[in-house]
């Protein structure tokens, strides 16, 4: 998380810049003076989403949300969320949501409002915001600005919901009962493409976690099937997932 400030480091003023452009980029019926003058905006607080190719490669900006906390209401308006438009098919949105609920409920934040436009409308309900404002009126009135020829809705969090993707674990840690960090590595049953089901001996296959999901209230997991091309990722669902055992002894 970054935000303009006196003093910051070279990586925060970087990423800022990075994300400057991606918001235009991503945002075009938002005026550029505006985006600029948020996301340097002090009070305005941003969620990096960031990606190396390679463990050697420095990381990049593909995307991110700036939010403003309301602290003493327990409230956080998303002024702006965007992705890189080649990584938007990757699910990225949806965990960089994820993490943002997960880093403020942390906080005492427990409810989300932001202005939707029509292209936006399916993400924001894929992550639980609602028409329906469940935030009383009292507190966003006259604290967030309105969004000419946007959708107002809000998100209640849920303190038991997202939280449960993300455990702290490191890269290559399993954990027990379907629920996975990224970076876990795993065995999965191989799911044909065009047989829609199993491979015939259902054999596991040893893979890693790239990236999580929820949809319609269920997780699920892209992953990538260790010493296979690329073009063979997929996503899958628990049910298909196992810890890899194996990994754990060959790593003692």
């Amino acid at each position: 998380v970054v935000r303009r400030e006196e003093g910051a480091e070279l990586w925060k003023i970087e990423a800022l810049a990075a994300l400057e452009n991606i918001f235009r980029w991503q945002l075009p019926a938002m005026p550029r003076e505006y985006i600029t003058k948020l996301l340097y905006d002090p009070d305005h607080r941003t969620m990096c989403l960031m990606k190396a190719k390679s463990p050697d490669e420095k990381k990049k900006v593909i995307g991110g949300i700036t939010y403003k906390p309301f602290w003493d209401l327990n409230f956080a308006e998303v002024v702006f969320c965007a992705v890189i438009g080649h990584e938007q098919v990757r699910g990225c949105g949806s965990q960089l949501m994820n993490h943002l609920k997960e880093h403020l409920g942390k906080e005492g934040i427990t409810h989300f409002i932001t202005y939707a436009d029509d292209g936006a409308l399916g993400f924001f309900e894929k992550q639980g915001y609602t028409k329906e404002l469940s935030l009383p009126k009292s507190k966003w009135d006259g604290n967030i600005v309105e969004y000419k020829g946007g959708q107002l809705m809000d998100c209640k969090l849920d303190p038991k919901g997202v939280s449960r993707l993300y455990h702290g674990l490191g890269d290559d840690q399993n954990v027990s009962g379907g629920v996975y960090p990224i970076g876990a590595r795993v065995e999965v049953q191989f799911l044909d493409p065009d047989k829609k089901v199993s491979d015939s001996g259902r054999r596991w296959y040893p893979a890693k976690i790239l990236l999580s999901d929820v949809e319609e209230g269920k997780v699920k997991y892209y992953v990538h099937y260790i010493g296979w091309n690329a073009k063979w990722d997929q996503w899958t669902v628990p049910e298909h997932i196992r810890p890899d055992l194996n990994y754990n002894k060959k790593r003692r």
